[in-house]
Protein backbone atom coordinates (compact mmCIF):
# COMPACT_ATOMS: atom_id res chain seq x y z
CA UNK A 1 0.00 0.00 0.00
CA UNK A 2 1.25 3.46 -0.83
CA UNK A 3 1.85 5.92 1.97
CA UNK A 4 -1.01 8.17 2.98
CA UNK A 5 0.12 11.78 2.58
CA UNK A 6 -1.32 14.73 4.47
CA UNK A 7 -3.31 15.85 1.43
CA UNK A 8 -5.10 12.48 1.35
CA UNK A 9 -6.67 13.50 4.65
CA UNK A 10 -8.22 16.68 3.27
CA UNK A 11 -11.41 15.28 1.72
CA UNK A 12 -12.24 12.97 4.67
CA UNK A 13 -11.43 15.80 7.11
CA UNK A 14 -13.58 18.30 5.20
CA UNK A 15 -16.40 15.73 5.03
CA UNK A 16 -16.15 14.98 8.75
CA UNK A 17 -16.04 18.65 9.79
CA UNK A 18 -18.72 19.58 7.26
CA UNK A 19 -21.04 16.95 8.71
CA UNK A 20 -20.40 18.13 12.26
CA UNK A 21 -20.88 21.81 11.42
CA UNK A 22 -23.71 21.71 8.88
CA UNK A 23 -25.53 18.36 8.78
CA UNK A 24 -25.63 17.25 12.45
CA UNK A 25 -27.14 20.54 13.71
CA UNK A 26 -29.82 20.38 10.98
CA UNK A 27 -30.65 16.78 11.85
CA UNK A 28 -30.84 17.74 15.51
CA UNK A 29 -33.31 20.54 14.67
CA UNK A 30 -35.45 18.07 12.70
CA UNK A 31 -35.39 15.61 15.59
CA UNK A 32 -36.37 18.34 18.04
CA UNK A 33 -39.29 19.30 15.78
CA UNK A 34 -40.61 15.74 16.17
CA UNK A 35 -39.99 15.84 19.92
CA UNK A 36 -37.24 13.22 19.77
CA UNK A 37 -35.38 14.44 22.84
CA UNK A 38 -33.76 11.14 23.75
CA UNK A 39 -32.15 8.92 21.11
CA UNK A 40 -30.78 5.40 21.39
CA UNK A 41 -27.94 6.40 19.04
CA UNK A 42 -26.52 8.97 21.45
CA UNK A 43 -26.98 6.87 24.59
CA UNK A 44 -24.04 4.84 25.85
CA UNK A 45 -26.24 1.92 26.85
CA UNK A 46 -29.93 1.16 27.25
CA UNK A 47 -32.07 -1.86 27.95
CA UNK A 48 -34.74 -3.29 25.68
CA UNK A 49 -37.36 -1.87 28.04
CA UNK A 50 -35.81 1.60 27.80
CA UNK A 51 -35.76 1.32 24.01
CA UNK A 52 -39.50 0.58 24.02
CA UNK A 53 -40.10 3.54 26.34
CA UNK A 54 -38.23 5.76 23.88
CA UNK A 55 -40.25 4.32 20.98
CA UNK A 56 -43.50 5.00 22.83
CA UNK A 57 -42.45 8.58 23.64
CA UNK A 58 -41.73 9.27 19.95
CA UNK A 59 -45.28 8.63 18.79
CA UNK A 60 -46.11 7.25 15.34
CA UNK A 61 -44.75 10.25 13.39
CA UNK A 62 -41.58 10.42 15.47
CA UNK A 63 -40.91 6.72 14.97
CA UNK A 64 -41.47 7.04 11.21
CA UNK A 65 -39.04 9.96 11.12
CA UNK A 66 -36.51 8.01 13.20
CA UNK A 67 -36.64 5.03 10.83
CA UNK A 68 -36.31 7.32 7.80
CA UNK A 69 -33.36 9.10 9.40
CA UNK A 70 -31.54 5.78 10.04
CA UNK A 71 -31.67 4.89 6.34
CA UNK A 72 -30.81 8.32 4.92
CA UNK A 73 -28.65 10.59 7.05
CA UNK A 74 -27.32 7.80 9.27
CA UNK A 75 -26.05 5.83 6.28
CA UNK A 76 -23.69 8.65 5.29
CA UNK A 77 -22.60 9.88 8.75
CA UNK A 78 -20.72 6.67 9.70
CA UNK A 79 -18.93 6.84 6.35
CA UNK A 80 -17.89 10.43 7.08
CA UNK A 81 -16.37 9.69 10.47
CA UNK A 82 -15.10 6.28 9.38
CA UNK A 83 -13.20 7.57 6.36
CA UNK A 84 -11.67 10.38 8.38
CA UNK A 85 -10.54 8.04 11.16
CA UNK A 86 -9.21 5.39 8.76
CA UNK A 87 -7.17 7.86 6.71
CA UNK A 88 -5.89 9.73 9.77
CA UNK A 89 -4.93 6.52 11.58
CA UNK A 90 -3.22 5.19 8.47
CA UNK A 91 -1.36 8.47 8.04
CA UNK A 92 0.06 8.36 11.58
CA UNK A 93 0.55 4.58 11.73
CA UNK A 94 2.90 4.76 8.74
CA UNK A 95 5.13 7.08 10.74
CA UNK A 96 5.40 4.84 13.81
CA UNK A 97 7.64 1.78 13.95
CA UNK A 98 5.31 -0.83 15.41
CA UNK A 99 3.47 -3.78 13.89
CA UNK A 100 0.39 -3.54 16.10
CA UNK A 101 -0.12 0.14 15.24
CA UNK A 102 -0.69 -0.82 11.61
CA UNK A 103 -3.82 -2.75 12.66
CA UNK A 104 -5.54 0.09 14.52
CA UNK A 105 -7.34 1.29 11.40
CA UNK A 106 -9.65 -1.71 11.88
CA UNK A 107 -11.23 0.08 14.86
CA UNK A 108 -13.10 2.72 12.83
CA UNK A 109 -14.08 0.10 10.23
CA UNK A 110 -15.56 -1.97 13.03
CA UNK A 111 -17.28 1.10 14.51
CA UNK A 112 -18.92 1.91 11.17
CA UNK A 113 -20.17 -1.66 10.71
CA UNK A 114 -21.43 -1.79 14.29
CA UNK A 115 -23.14 1.59 13.80
CA UNK A 116 -24.99 0.16 10.79
CA UNK A 117 -26.01 -2.88 12.83
CA UNK A 118 -27.25 -0.59 15.60
CA UNK A 119 -29.27 1.44 13.07
CA UNK A 120 -30.89 -1.69 11.66
CA UNK A 121 -31.73 -2.99 15.12
CA UNK A 122 -33.20 0.23 16.52
CA UNK A 123 -35.05 1.02 13.29
CA UNK A 124 -36.57 -2.48 13.35
CA UNK A 125 -37.83 -1.95 16.89
CA UNK A 126 -39.23 1.48 15.99
CA UNK A 127 -40.87 0.19 12.82
CA UNK A 128 -42.50 -2.80 14.51
CA UNK A 129 -43.64 -0.89 17.62
CA UNK A 130 -45.87 -1.69 19.53
CA UNK A 131 -45.08 -5.27 18.52
CA UNK A 132 -42.13 -6.60 20.45
CA UNK A 133 -38.90 -7.64 18.82
CA UNK A 134 -37.41 -9.13 21.95
CA UNK A 135 -33.98 -10.40 20.94
CA UNK A 136 -33.21 -7.37 18.77
CA UNK A 137 -34.39 -4.86 21.38
CA UNK A 138 -32.38 -6.57 24.12
CA UNK A 139 -29.19 -6.71 22.05
CA UNK A 140 -29.47 -3.18 20.61
CA UNK A 141 -28.19 -1.51 23.79
CA UNK A 142 -25.16 -3.81 23.89
CA UNK A 143 -24.43 -3.09 20.22
CA UNK A 144 -24.64 0.64 20.94
CA UNK A 145 -22.17 0.24 23.82
CA UNK A 146 -19.72 -1.66 21.57
CA UNK A 147 -20.09 1.05 18.90
CA UNK A 148 -19.20 3.79 21.37
CA UNK A 149 -16.30 1.78 22.80
CA UNK A 150 -14.78 1.08 19.38
CA UNK A 151 -15.33 4.65 18.22
CA UNK A 152 -13.85 6.08 21.43
CA UNK A 153 -10.85 3.76 21.19
CA UNK A 154 -10.30 4.85 17.59
CA UNK A 155 -10.27 8.54 18.57
CA UNK A 156 -8.00 7.87 21.56
CA UNK A 157 -5.65 5.82 19.37
CA UNK A 158 -5.58 8.61 16.78
CA UNK A 159 -4.71 11.16 19.47
CA UNK A 160 -1.99 8.96 20.98
CA UNK A 161 -0.51 8.24 17.56
CA UNK A 162 -0.50 11.95 16.69
CA UNK A 163 1.30 12.69 19.98
CA UNK A 164 3.90 9.96 19.29
CA UNK A 165 4.59 11.35 15.81
CA UNK A 166 4.82 14.89 17.21
CA UNK A 167 7.20 13.68 19.93
CA UNK A 168 9.35 11.92 17.33
CA UNK A 169 9.53 15.10 15.24
CA UNK A 170 10.52 17.15 18.29
CA UNK A 171 13.22 14.64 19.17
CA UNK A 172 14.61 14.78 15.63
CA UNK A 173 14.73 18.57 15.88
CA UNK A 174 16.53 18.44 19.23
CA UNK A 175 19.06 15.88 17.96
CA UNK A 176 19.97 18.15 15.05
CA UNK A 177 21.06 20.87 17.49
Amino acid sequence: MKKVAWYHLLIPLIGFIGFMVFILPQESIKSDAFGLEQSPDTSIFYTGEQLYQIAESYGAEGRAFYVHQRFTFDVVWPLAYGLFLCFAILYFSQRIESKWVKKIYYLPIGAVLIDYLENIMTATVMYRFPKETIIISDLAGMVTLVKWLSLSLAFVALFVMAMIVLYQKILKGVKKL
